[in-house]
């Protein structure tokens, strides 16, 4: 065989290698799925929504009796939002968590200057919380979907 045949053939060869390297490269442009921060989210929302439906069967709804539940679920909901924050390419997370976040400080900031909330009010603050938080589900399971494609 020549020199140039073998040149030929070794180029070749190599050209292939890296043509069937580049087809195996995987690029991934979303941050990976976090089954720590899906338990996170489906515990609060609950949490958060038995807040919201003992407040509707209660008799009294004075804010200083639920000014505990409300720093608490805070600081959940702020856990929620460093744990996005941390994790690269997770732009859509994190700006779901600040939404949700300035929510639950404005509606609490609300029952704390009218020292009540009607049904009507608590109805559509658990809705509100309710969609945010399958907001942040979805965006999860997109993640899990995205870097596990079903087959």
């Amino acid at each position: 065989m020549s020199s140039q045949l073998k040149h030929r053939a070794v180029s070749l060869f190599s050209l292939l290698l890296i043509s069937l390297s580049f087809i195996s490269c995987k690029v991934q442009l979303v941050p990976p799925y976090d089954d720590g921060i899906v338990q996170q989210i489906e515990t609060t929302a609950k949490e958060i929504d038995r807040f919201y439906l003992n407040m509707l069967e209660s008799e009294s709804r004075d804010y200083l009796l639920y000014q505990k539940d409300y720093i608490n679920f805070e600081v959940e909901l702020n856990s929620l939002l460093m744990k996005n924050k941390v994790k690269p390419l997770n732009e859509h997370s994190i700006r779901i968590c600040e939404i949700t976040l300035q929510l639950w400080r404005k509606y609490k900031e609300e029952h704390h200057k009218d020292d009540t909330l009607s049904d009507g009010l608590i109805k559509l603050n658990r809705k509100t919380f309710d969609d945010l938080f399958f907001a942040m589900l979805s965006a999860e399971r997109g993640k899990q979907i995205a870097t596990n494609p079903p087959e």
